[in-house]
């Protein structure tokens, strides 16, 4: 079966439409909350601290079970996972509405930071479930382009988030754009149920629950991940870019718009815009074989958008900020995917869903520190929010930049797996 065949065919897959249609879902009401929370407090406190406290109170959940819920999806079923965090979230925010119904906003900010902490747990186990449930839904010949589809989607909700977060704002109530957000989650659960899985094993307790302890399943993978040189600086390297990306980006970016007196809907383009980018870099990678062959441009790429995140400091037209967010949301899938590729390919099979999971908490690692650094600083008047992604963005270049002093690093396509894969793709291009 060609690549072609087996992507058409998979829209014959019912279960895969419906997972496809439940994540789009779910993924779209999560980019489109993350931003009406961040302006909702923006626009109703004005304070740079509870911005900070805020999404440091959703990222520190996230931290501490998403490897708990890599195991769990390991153990037990990945669909009622994925119904149950995404029902959680419908809940959360329905009774966020209705609180700021009945109260206004004189619950505030516990009542975020309760809304946070709540979403932020369930959300972390989410995403290891919904990563290994393809092999339950599709043939093995059909899991590239699957996955394929579910980037696609996830790159989707980049642009469509922030779209429906636009015409939310465009509203000026609060209760009804985080009432309708949930009933987006409920909608996700109705595609969710209805899903089929095949019984290849889904749920073995003889090979997880009788033999091994959670923490046992969890260090194990992180033993096997800091063993192997290149993947430690893969992942330490991407711990660090994300304390330099996650504050600058997602605190400076709206307080930054505010203090220009722009409205909610020129942050919501923004977004958007970042989003546009991440779906053309994609295709760019994905015709450009992943850069394959190519690796040591990916120091030089993330650097440029270290440089563009910079250049938001000179922002005074809305023009400037398209160009710079279009160029960091391409590069981020002129990056992203690659890595991802690479880490798929020379993982053994059985220890991917750990190292996966690894690497979704080193993305998110530091980000309740970057968050936090930049909340004292903007709350003491220590900088001012442009200032904050100038150095968050020079920050980010010389991250980047000093992957090339790392022979592991120069010499990262020589690995036995990643050789070997590029060999077996070239023996079937050639056979076909």
């Amino acid at each position: 079966m060609t690549t072609m065949t087996a992507a058409r065919s998979l829209w014959h897959n019912r279960s895969f439409v419906r997972l496809w249609c439940g994540t789009i879902l779910s993924a779209l009401a999560d980019s489109a909350f993350f931003i009406v929370l961040s302006w909702f407090i923006v626009d109703v406190t004005g304070s740079e601290a509870m911005l900070g406290t805020t999404l440091i109170c959703m990222s520190i959940p996230r931290l501490l079970f998403m490897l708990v819920g890599g195991v769990a999806a390991d153990r037990w079923s990945r669909k009622w996972i994925m119904f149950g965090s995404i029902l959680a979230r419908g809940v959360i925010l329905a009774l966020f509405s209705l609180l700021l119904m009945d109260e206004g906003g004189s619950g505030l900010p516990y009542s975020a930071y309760a809304v946070a902490v709540l979403f932020g747990t369930v959300d972390a186990f989410f995403w290891p479930a919904r990563s290994s449930i393809l092999p339950f839904l599709v043939p093995r010949e059909q899991l590239a382009p699957a996955n394929s589809m579910m980037e696609i989607s996830q790159q989707i909700s980049m642009v469509g988030g922030p779209l429906v977060s636009a015409l939310l704002i465009r509203t000026a109530h609060y209760p009804t754009m985080f009432l309708l957000l949930g009933a987006a989650f409920f909608a996700g659960t109705l595609f969710i149920l209805s899903l089929r899985l095949e019984p290849v094993e889904e749920n073995n307790p003889t090979n997880a629950a009788v033999t091994s302890s959670y923490f046992k399943d969890i260090f194990s993978g992180i033993r096997f991940t800091f063993s192997v040189p290149i993947l430690s600086i893969i992942f330490v390297t991407c711990l660090f870019t994300n304390m330099t990306f996650s504050g600058p980006i997602n605190m400076g970016l709206p307080l930054l718009v505010k203090s220009l007196g722009w409205g909610g809907s020129a942050y919501s383009s923004l977004s958007i815009t970042l989003g546009i980018g991440t779906i053309i870099g994609g295709i760019l990678t994905g015709i450009l074989n992943g850069f394959r062959g190519k690796f040591m441009l990916l120091p030089f790429f993330t650097a440029v958008m270290g440089f563009a995140i910079s250049s938001l400091f000179f922002m005074q037209h809305i023009s400037l900020g398209y160009a710079a967010m279009f160029t960091v949301g391409l590069i981020l899938s002129m990056t992203n995917i690659p890595y991802i590729t690479y880490i798929q390919s020379i993982v053994p099979s059985h220890m991917l869903g750990r190292v996966m999971s690894l690497l979704s908490l080193m993305s998110i690692g530091l980000g309740p520190v970057s968050y936090a650094i930049c909340s004292f600083v903007l709350e003491h008047k220590v900088a001012t929010p442009g200032v904050i992604m100038l150095a968050g963005g020079f920050g980010l270049a010389l991250i980047s930049m000093s992957l090339w002093l790392f022979r592991e690093f120069r010499r990262m396509e020589q690995h036995p797996s990643w050789a070997g894969s590029n060999t077996a793709t070239s023996t079937r291009s050639l056979s076909s």
